[in-house]
């Protein structure tokens, strides 16, 4: 074997163990928010009352890639299957996927603690046509008149914000129809 050959298999070795710790890295990272998801909704089930103000304070607070985890969970728990993506970030507007009754939903995800942004929601509008899928964003912010016009114009997109916001993550509250795009649970 030529020294050349040598200097090959060493850069090739070491580059094949950087990229699997990096892959490793990754992966522990993701479980990690999964658990701390898994924590919060527990939280969160267990404190519920009649002030749904201590709801948004509370997740305004959390990571934000807790909560891309905290909503897809509770999509979960309400018979969707779902979708995690590989990664939180590069991730082309797209914060998960879910799925109930052969129908495919992308989902994005914003912690805000003002008015959402309407770029944000027109580019999710175009992410859901591309793919030509309806699709759920899903915000603690508050949503501007000129957002909920867009909204109006664009039926194939949910808005879970708000009182929904409340229904969506509380188990036991009443869900409101308009709440998922099947209608009832």
């Amino acid at each position: 074997m030529t020294t050349g050959t040598k200097v090959f298999w060493i850069i090739f070795i070491i580059l094949c163990f950087l990229i699997n710790a990096a892959a490793t890295f990754i992966k522990i990272r993701h479980i990690k928010k999964i658990r701390e998801a898994k924590i919060v909704y527990k939280n969160i089930n267990n404190i519920k009352n009649d002030n749904k103000g201590w709801l948004f304070s509370y997740l305004r607070k959390v990571d934000p890639f807790v909560f891309e985890e905290l909503v897809l969970i509770s999509f979960k728990k309400q018979g969707f299957r779902i979708k995690r993506n590989r990664q939180y970030t590069h991730d082309g507007g797209i914060d998960g996927r879910v799925r109930k009754n052969g129908k495919k939903y992308l989902i994005q995800t914003k912690r805000y603690s003002d008015y959402i942004n309407i770029a944000h929601v027109k580019e999710f509008i175009k992410t859901c046509r591309y793919y030509k899928v309806s699709g759920y964003f899903v915000h603690t912010g508050k949503t501007g008149e000129e957002t909920k016009e867009l909204l109006k114009k664009n039926p194939q997109i949910k808005l879970i914000s708000g009182e929904k916001l409340y229904e969506f993550f509380i188990l036991d509250y009443p869900k409101s129809k308009d709440l998922f795009f099947e209608g009832k649970l």
